[in-house]
């Protein structure tokens, strides 16, 4: 498949950027330790790690301009291939993130950090908030902003607001969940741990769905453009 060719073009373009994920898998992993006064942070570690893959997974569009682009549109290959295998790239990054995620859950539980089970629920869900993320990014990219060098103080914060709101939102719901929990007010969260799982494998249905209905949209919509 063609398309793999071209995720494989930006995982070398953004090379020298992947080498310092591990630094933020790092901070992670010590968010996550800290569960020990509550596992609600192994949900804040779980969506600092999505904070970093909605920047970097879109770091690409970086490189798509100047002579890059020239390169690109050498190969033998349709709008569909090279919009497909861009996809496939921030899909797969958010993917090999999710699982340092999971890294961070089975290291915390080596240690003796009790997992319950609606915490890995609740992680799908915010995976699959990583991945609708990471598209309505290359939707943007796309269809707004892609080839247009002015935009990119806008593009900045395309890139770093979403995953960041959703980083800070975690952390305060994570805080006021975990003082309800203690008073009393809340039940047992162990008792909805179905239906969070129920919730996790839905949402990732959901957004693989909406992954391939806006990679479909974008190569539509970039066939009729000189530079995609």
């Amino acid at each position: 498949m063609r398309a793999l060719y071209y995720t494989k073009i930006d995982y070398m373009l953004t090379r020298k950027q992947l080498r310092i994920v591990p630094i933020f898998f790092l901070l992670a992993l010590l968010m996550g330790k800290s569960a020990s006064v509550g596992e609600m942070t192994l949900l804040v570690a779980c969506s600092y790690v999505i904070f970093i893959a909605s920047i970097f997974s879109s770091a690409p569009f970086s490189y798509s301009g100047g002579r890059n682009r020239g390169f690109l549109l050498m190969f033998p290959a349709t709008v569909k291939d090279r919009v497909t295998g861009r996809f496939l790239f921030g899909l797969s990054f958010v993917g090999l993130l999710g699982l340092c995620s999971a890294a961070i859950f089975g290291i915390c539980g080596m240690i003796g950090v009790e997992i319950p089970l609606w915490t890995i629920g609740a992680g799908l869900c915010e995976l699959a908030i990583g991945i609708v993320l990471v598209v309505l990014q290359y939707l943007f990219f796309y269809l707004f902003g892609e080839g247009k060098d002015n935009w990119q103080y806008l593009n900045n914060l395309v890139r770093t607001v979403p995953g960041m709101t959703m980083f800070f939102a975690t952390s305060y719901l994570a805080g006021d969940v975990q003082d309800e929990v203690a008073a009393g007010t809340l039940p047992d969260l162990e008792t909805v741990a179905g239906m969070m799982m129920r919730a996790g494998v839905l949402s990732m249905a959901a957004a693989l769905l909406l992954t391939v209905i806006a990679a479909a949209v974008c190569a539509k919509v970039i066939s009729r453009r000189d530079y995609a």
